[in-house]
């Protein structure tokens, strides 16, 4: 397991650099990342390139058995770049400049901008490819943040892109379609920058996220070449972020990288991120924000919850707080003074904890019998046209996944273009475009068995961003055995819905969105309870082949999704067996002849729980017998045999054998009052 932290040597003196290695060493850290802001120190002056202090940086890093993630920088240029080449700082849609003060404000594909960066890269990647101590390179940092760009050169380029992708300006205005506006063009060198149409806007989009991956790529295959055998990784930020389809660059890197931030990010971030590939790097891991109260023992938990997602490894942002600059009062585990802190006692803890542990869990991954789906050319598609911000697919998303970890221990987040068949039940929030390939993939998971849901708003445009001409959800109308005809948007629209099936006579809630359902051979679930559309379909079923679809017409209310997902489960025939208290979180990790079980609580006070026969304590190996204790803000891990296991669905967590791995973290969460498993 990778267990590491951020680590700047340029911005401290070389006195200091020997004194935190051994405090890193004392803590078990393993790794450093390094490079990424560096361009300016290596650099001072172009043509002047010195790497000397870096060499010695990682050879001390060395000493003290800790080997570094080495990281391109070319993002993030020296002042003297923009003062002789002012054209590579990206131009904003208001058509003012990036100032050199920030970070990230180039136009990728400004000639001068790629012949510097593909050259300081470039004498990165060969001075230091061989190095033993050089474990892993990551590609730059939070690669397209800041990037937009909408300057000429931007133009010139958007348009070459359009060229290679239409072949003929008559097959981009069937695409986009014709004469609204009189939009119609005789040539690609008439396409403007996008301000208003949503089919050009979401056009740009596109580009400017495949300029953000051939960025990636173009490093990628030069480290390859350069340093063979060492995997390439890059960091990609907040889940709410939509610059850069997270699917495309994935493809680029060997291994999947992410930020995490529990405390502005949802876990969903975790499990998209960790996607189907099974793991994922934490390349900035929380400790602290300048406006976040973090509680004693956080640091640690948020960890271990990351780990029980799927991470392989730890790097915490940053080791020692700035002591100037954009940053200077944000994330670090020391503070500006560089001593010793209760931040990081919890890295040394966690440190041990790890050399006990850490090689068990690199043997497993989640493995989910649910996943959510959703898609960055739906978020785009929305964003183009203006829409509310109340409409993102991403934030449904969320709240699914947040309804769904209280009923499974896994889950997948995916795309809607991947394998959708080994899940029993796949919720697919806010759909709002569907190609052919999405269409015919949703078809042959519901006919060979699947549960999909798909909630308001969904097959609402076609891959261009069109309205389709057929009834909603467009492709998927025959599959949901429904036929939409309108969608009402209001921030403050109340829609209580009735439904015997999943409340017993009850009420859920729903707001701000409605879609008007005509019933085209599905089944009633819910209706609305009052208003104009009293007693009209709010959620319905479809049994399609072996399957079903089930298409939720309203946005739920946080308190009725959980409502919906047990009955979702249920119909999916997902059992699991753990009575979670609030504040209690279980998440699974299987594979390599055992499973692991992580119970995190996050209350302030012990939790009991049940787990059942055959499991040890991961730690001690002793037996566990009858009920197990977590002490508050704390975890405990247990661990079961596969072998010894009762049969189960094939790749879920949602049954229990007798021989598993089972982790029970405890810790404080404001939102969540506490109880005991039962």
């Amino acid at each position: 397991m990778k267990f590491g932290v951020q680590y700047y040597p340029e911005q401290w003196p070389r006195e200091r650099w020997a004194i935190d290695a051994e405090m890193m060493q004392r803590a078990g850290v393993n790794v450093v990342r390094m490079g990424e802001f560096a361009w300016s120190a290596y650099e001072p002056k172009e043509g002047q390139v010195a790497f000397s202090w870096m060499e010695e940086a990682i050879a001390l890093m060395g000493e003290h058995g800790i080997k570094t993630i080495m990281c391109t920088c070319s993002r993030t240029p020296p002042p003297w770049a923009y003062a002789r080449y002012p054209a590579i700082a990206n131009v904003w849609k208001d058509g003012s400049s990036n100032s050199c003060d920030s970070r990230y404000g180039v136009a990728l594909g400004n000639k001068d901008f790629i012949k510097l960066s593909q050259g300081i890269d470039s004498k990165v990647i060969q001075h230091f490819s061989g190095n033993p101590n050089i474990i892993a390179w990551q590609v730059d940092n939070e690669i397209g943040s800041a990037n937009d760009s909408f300057g000429p050169s931007d133009r010139e380029a958007f348009q070459s892109y359009l060229n290679e992708k239409y072949q003929t300006i008559e097959k981009l205005n069937e695409a986009w379609g014709r004469h609204f506006w009189s939009f119609t063009f005789s040539d690609f060198e008439e396409v403007p920058l996008p301000k208003r149409n949503p089919q050009l806007s979401l056009e740009y989009r596109r580009f400017l996220s495949k300029m953000n991956v051939d960025f990636a790529r173009w490093r990628t295959e030069r480290i390859h070449g350069c340093d063979p055998g060492k995997l390439v990784t890059t960091n990609f930020q907040n889940i709410y972020s939509s610059h850069t389809d997270w699917n495309d660059m994935a493809k680029v890197v060997d291994v999947s990288g992410m930020n995490h931030y529990p405390s502005r990010t949802p876990e969903l971030a975790i499990d998209y991120y960790r996607g189907t590939r099974g793991t994922v790097w934490a390349l900035e891991q929380h400790t602290r924000l300048g406006n976040v109260d973090t509680p004693d023992g956080y640091m640690r938990l948020w960890a271990w919850m990351t780990i029980a997602h799927g991470a392989n490894a730890i790097v915490y942002v940053r080791w020692r707080q700035c002591r100037w600059g954009n940053e200077q009062f944000g994330d670090g585990l020391l503070p500006h003074s560089g001593q010793e802190n209760r931040f990081y006692r919890e890295l040394a803890r966690l440190g041990a904890e790890l050399k006990e542990v850490g090689d068990r869990a690199e043997q497993t991954r989640p493995h989910a019998s649910v996943a959510v789906t959703f898609s960055y050319e739906s978020r785009w598609g929305i964003e183009a046209t203006g829409l509310s911000k109340g409409m993102k697919p991403v934030v449904e998303a969320a709240d699914y996944h947040k309804a769904l970890a209280k009923q499974v221990t896994a889950i997948d987040a995916m795309d809607p273009h991947e394998d959708l068949s080994p899940h029993a039940l796949v919720i697919a929030p806010r759909l709002w475009m569907v190609d052919e390939i999405i269409a015919e993939k949703m078809k042959a998971y519901v006919e060979g068995g699947g549960v999909l849901c798909l909630t308001v708003g969904s097959g609402v445009v076609d891959a261009h961003g069109k309205s389709f001409d057929t009834p909603r959800p467009g492709l998927l109308d025959d599959l949901a055995g429904i036929k939409v005809s309108d969608l009402a948007y209001q921030k403050d629209l109340a829609l209580p819905l009735t439904s015997s099936v999943m409340t017993e006579g009850g009420q859920l809630k729903g707001e701000c969105m409605a879609d008007e359902i005509h019933l085209d051979g599905a089944e009633t679930i819910a209706t609305h309870a009052s208003g104009w559309r009293k007693g009209s379909p709010a959620i319905t079923r479809h049994r399609k082949g072996k399957g079903q679809v089930v298409y939720v017409g309203v946005r739920l209310c946080a308190s009725s999704i959980p409502v919906l997902v047990e009955w979702l489960c249920e119909i999916s025939g997902i059992g699991d067996p753990i009575n979670r208290p609030e504040g209690l979180s279980v998440y699974d990790r299987k594979g390599q002849g055992m499973r692991l079980r992580f119970f995190i609580n996050w209350n302030d006070h012990d939790e009991v729980i049940h787990p059942g026969s055959g499991w040890r304590d991961a730690f001690s190996n002793e037996d566990v017998h009858g009920e197990v204790r977590v002490p508050p803000t704390d975890l405990r891990i247990l661990l079961r045999d596969e072998k010894r296991m009762r049969p189960d669905f094939p790749v879920s967590h949602a049954s229990l054998g007798p021989d598993s791995a089972c982790v029970f973290i405890n810790g404080q969460n404001s939102h969540e009052p506490s109880s005991s498993i039962r």
